[in-house]
């Protein structure tokens, strides 16, 4: 059994999106790690760039929206397996190359466990980024047979490390996700510190304050 500082911690958006901060600032250079949410019940989070009036229009009644570090869409955190990957980011690698790789990853995990999906490759360029992450595709997203988006994600980049926040629409798949990131960039730590956890806690006052959430 796991020690209570290593278990997932059941968060809500506010909780998960300040760990996620937290993991970026506090883990050593080389850290690898992965975290697949427990969630306190629904939530719904949106991209960094976005607008709250556009978040708080799209999230369900009762359920006030939490802007992200990474960019990307309005996200419904409703049953999706949701996760985030703290990596080494070589000064070299393009954010399109990081986003090729972990969704390749994971595309060959739920190939192998018999998950029929693609990576979507569009014939032309998408009008800007869609407000609901779900809304449609985007390049290197997965797609499943009826080609509808299942999985997306966003990037940050802090120093020498990149922060990937990530939403998989496939019921059960913790192990794909884990199997893609070890297949990708090698065995991810799944273990959370303490001292990550009480940084996490000191930033939660910041993703449930109006100046961040409502700064655009």
């Amino acid at each position: 059994m796991l020690r209570p500082e290593l278990s997932p911690p059941v968060l809500d958006a506010a909780g998960h999106m300040a760990l996620d901060e937290a993991v970026l600032l506090e883990s050593p250079p080389e850290a690898l790690v992965l975290r697949i949410y427990e969630w306190e019940g629904e939530a719904c989070t949106f991209g960094f760039s976005q607008a709250y009036a556009d978040a708080r229009r799209l999230c369900k009644p009762g359920i006030e929206p939490v802007r992200r570090a990474t960019g990307g869409g309005i996200v419904h955190h409703d049953g999706d397996v949701t996760f985030s990957l703290v990596f080494p980011w070589d000064r070299t690698c393009a954010p399109e190359t990081i986003y090729k790789n972990i969704h390749r990853g994971i595309h060959q995990a739920l190939k192998a466990r018999g998950t029929v999906n693609g990576m979507w490759s569009p014939k032309e360029k998408s009008p800007g980024i869609a407000s609901s992450c779900f809304a449609r595709a985007e390049k290197a997203d997965l797609v499943d047979a009826a080609e509808r988006k299942i999985l997306g994600g966003a990037l940050r980049k802090k120093g020498v490390k990149g922060l990937y926040q990530g939403s998989l629409r496939v019921e059960g798949a913790s192990d794909a996700i884990a199997g893609g990131i070890e297949r990708e960039f090698g065995r991810p730590s799944l273990d959370i510190s303490p001292s990550w956890l009480e940084a996490g806690r000191r930033l939660e006052s910041k993703y449930r304050s109006a100046e961040w959430n409502k700064r655009r």
